[in-house]
């Protein structure tokens, strides 16, 4: 059974202009998101760990994703050094989807005792939406926005319960 020519041409047009949209519309705008160290904590075989919140403060949805540690490096190209720390899947501790306002933890290795300014750096992407989609769809998805936390420099690594005494 054919589709009427009017039919046809109205759906022509409707791809047309959801497609035109998609084409007009700008990329996903990038993503307003905290990164805290919480403190410290042992886990139960005494080993150090640092408790970090993540909060989505746009309006949006973003999904957050791969801590990396950084350590600061003045003589470094880019002024740091990532830091592996004996455990290269800490990447995997922590990977999100955090709707407006929302936000989560996760707990880390810290670097070394004593060490020089350290921050947390994670991938972003705040491309959800079903225009967003579709524009990545048409246009493929861009690279991830790059997500930094201040310097952090330790005084002290008491655990966190300690620490608030």
């Amino acid at each position: 059974m054919r589709l009427p020519r009017k039919s046809m041409l109205l759906a022509l047009l409707a791809v047309t202009l959801v497609g035109g949209l998609a084409w007009v519309v700008p990329g996903p705008p990038r993503p307003a998101v905290a990164i805290s160290l919480l403190g410290y904590t042992n886990d139960a075989s005494g080993v150090s760990l640092a408790i970090i919140a993540v909060t989505n403060h746009s309006s949006f949805p973003v999904f957050v994703y791969a801590p990396t540690l950084q350590l600061q490096a003045p003589e470094a190209s880019q002024g740091f050094t990532p830091y592996f720390g004996g455990n290269t899947n800490q990447w995997q501790r922590f990977h999100e989807l955090l709707a407006r306002g929302e936000g989560g933890s996760f707990m880390i290795p810290p670097p070394p005792k004593n060490p020089p300014p350290w921050r947390l750096r994670f991938f972003a992407y705040s491309d959800f939406g079903a225009v967003q989609t579709l524009r990545r769809y048409l246009h493929g998805r861009r690279l991830p926005f790059i997500v930094t936390s201040d310097w952090i420099e330790e005084k002290s690594r008491l655990p966190a319960a300690r620490a608030q005494q």
